[in-house]
């Protein structure tokens, strides 16, 4: 992201998001920092196959995910991968997805952007920091390849 893109605001009290982490109080503190600054509504999962039995339901929307990257079974990545490649029709390709880690590797920087990712945070995590890729993630839309070259972006080791 580059601090010289326009910065347009994006009324958030409407958008409903899904928080995903493994760590509980990260989990926590994201609600609260979310809730603080007046959303519509929160959903949080400890992890990404909850999160996808979650956006399954058809009857729970969801504008945005942020998800932390290292995490068992299913990477930050993994998930943004499958759904940029249309792996889970109930979930639009073209949904806002803010990565959160606790490193900045290159090699998983590098996936991230490769996948169409709306937005990407190194931890510690800054309530400010948050508020300005979310309104940076629906400022710009996303301009979707097919679902075959998301499937093709080689990612980086669990460990990275």
């Amino acid at each position: 992201m580059n601090d010289a893109e326009p910065f347009v605001l994006t009324p958030i009290d409407r958008l409903r998001f899904m928080v995903i982490d493994d760590d509980r109080a990260m989990l926590e503190l994201i609600d609260a920092m979310l809730r603080m600054v007046g959303v519509g509504s929160v959903m949080k999962a400890a992890n990404c196959l909850t999160a996808l039995n979650v956006l399954a339901d058809q009857r729970k929307k969801v504008d945005c995910i942020i998800c932390d990257h290292s995490m068992p079974n299913m990477t930050g990545l993994q998930l943004l991968q499958e759904i940029r490649a249309a792996r889970y029709a109930h979930v639009p390709r073209d949904i806002a997805f803010i990565m959160i880690t606790a490193h900045g590797q290159e090699a998983v920087v590098k996936a991230a952007i490769n996948l169409d990712v709306s937005g990407y945070i190194v931890k510690p995590l800054r309530k400010d920091a948050l508020i300005k890729a979310i309104h940076r993630a629906f400022a710009k839309p996303i301009a979707l390849k097919p679902p075959e070259d998301y499937s093709g972006v080689a990612l980086p080791p669990d460990d990275a």
